[in-house]
Formats: C-alpha cells, sequence, structure tokens
C-alpha cells in the first residue's frame, strides 16, 4: 500500500526524470517505447482503464535516470521501482485529463534558439 509520502516522492522522481531527458511526458513515453510497452504507456494517457506495469519494466525502461532519480529520493532504485510501478499509471492519467500528451515543451537551447530566431 502506498502513502501520500511516496506518491509525493514518486512524483518528485518524474519530474526530476523527465527534466533529466528533457523532454516531459514525451520522454517517458519515448522511454517505454523502446522497451516494447509504449501501448501501457498510452493507455495511461487515454481515457479508461490503466494497463498495470512491473518494476522490472520501470527499471528497464528507465536505466538511465532511474538511479539518479532514486538518489534525489533517497531512496533504493529498486524500491523506486516499484512505486513507480504502483504510482505512474495514475499520476501520467491525471497529468492528462483530456486523455492526449500535451505539446512537447523546448529545452532551454530550444527557447534561447527560438528567441533568437524571433529577433533576428
Amino acid at each position: 500500500m502506498t502513502t501520500l509520502a511516496d506518491e509525493a516522492l514518486v512524483r518528485r522522481a518524474v519530474t526530476i526524470g523527465t527534466r533529466l531527458g528533457g523532454s516531459g511526458l514525451h520522454g517517458l513515453r519515448g522511454a517505454f517505447d523502446r522497451i516494447g510497452r509504449g501501448a501501457t504507456f498510452d493507455s495511461w494517457v487515454a481515457i479508461g482503464v490503466n494497463e498495470p506495469i512491473t518494476p522490472v519494466d520501470v527499471s528497464e525502461a528507465l536505466a538511465d535516470t532511474l538511479p539518479l532519480m532514486a538518489r534525489a529520493a533517497r531512496l533504493a532504485p529498486s524500491a523506486l521501482a516499484q512505486l513507480l510501478a504502483d504510482l505512474l499509471p495514475r499520476i501520467v492519467d491525471e497529468m492528462t485529463p483530456d486523455g492526449v500528451l500535451p505539446a512537447p515543451q523546448p529545452g532551454l537551447f530550444g527557447r534561447f534558439r527560438r528567441f533568437l530566431r524571433g529577433t533576428a
């Protein structure tokens, strides 16, 4: 059973992880797509039933960022993977209430490049 503190940790870890990847939910979706679980992620975005995910799948999808996220959350990577498996479907669902991923937001470099184009 997860607690509100667990949920806060997962939300913090997701925020850190999406910042590290630089592409928000689209990057997270890409991570699950790379391991063949893109349809599972899509079920979290879509309106309807959220398909479950395993801690092993989470660990595999987030192999590059999970250790950093776990360190920031002060948890073992396996413990964070379990929390993410439990809570990520609902959190992604809540972040996409209209059933679609929001448009990707450019990182700092992309915003700077857009600013330069606008002033040229």
